[in-house]
């Protein structure tokens, strides 16, 4: 007779980019081991596949490949607290090894983060809809977890932001890209002030940050850190 299967149990979460509800079960034993190995691969695109497969393995109805990156990171974070804890223990010392009065102190001071709660933070100005000049808009979708891989392969920025135009506009029609290549020539063809424009876009969209303050156990020393990205907690 087989073993019985034991029953995982669900949570649900809120996306930050859209507030669809999200069921998920924490990571099992075999997905812990994946995490692990990329982790100790060194290898930020092993981790990011480690990351993707495991959420898509803990998530229902979710199609990863089209969640905006801070969702994904957001989800993760979420998934791994209820699968081994909350809290991560950090350490932070002062960089270069001198405080601000620049008296050395190279005492290392343990820090305790709860995940959950971390939250994914947004800007009041920030819009997908960007107008480059009297006549013309775009409307730009968020970079997703396999954008952001070609980016750790070395693929061109300009055709990673080409990816993200969802539609260009005027007063009268919306027009939609062929194909990646007519969405990189756009791009190419813009003067630096509208292309300043698309970036304002990338450097203001939503982030998974979190700010902490903490006193030094060597020489008392107040600091303020920030965490920013997935990678940055662990």
């Amino acid at each position: 007779m087989a073993l019985p299967k034991i029953a995982a149990p669900k949570f649900a979460l809120e996306l930050p980019s859209n507030g669809k509800l999200i069921l998920f079960r924490p990571f099992l034993v075999k997905e812990e081991k994946v995490l692990l190995m990329a982790a100790q691969s060194e290898d930020s695109l092993a981790m990011i596949d480690a990351v993707k497969d495991v959420i898509a393995s803990c998530c229902e109805d979710v199609d990863v490949t089209k969640l905006p990156y801070f969702d994904l990171e957001y989800l993760f974070l979420n998934i791994r607290a209820k699968s081994v804890g909350e809290i991560v223990k950090l350490e932070y010392r002062h960089s270069g090894g001198k405080n601000y009065k620049g008296e050395t102190c190279e005492v290392v001071t343990p820090i305790d983060i709860n995940l959950e709660q971390v939250k994914v933070e947004k800007n009041p100005d920030h819009t997908n809809k960007i107008k480059l000049d009297d006549r013309l808009g775009l409307e730009l979708r968020y970079p997703t977890v396999n954008d952001v891989r070609q980016i750790g392969e070395g693929a061109d920025e300009i055709r990673m932001l080409a990816k993200c135009i969802l539609s260009v506009y005027d007063d009268e029609n919306v027009y939609e890209p062929d194909n990646i290549d007519d969405a990189t020539q756009f791009i190419e063809s813009l003067n630096n002030v509208q292309f300043a424009k698309i970036m304002e876009f990338i450097n203001t969209m939503p982030k998974l940050r979190h700010t902490f303050s903490y006193k030094c156990k060597g020489c008392g020393q107040e600091d303020t850190v920030t965490l920013e990205g997935m990678s940055d907690f662990f």
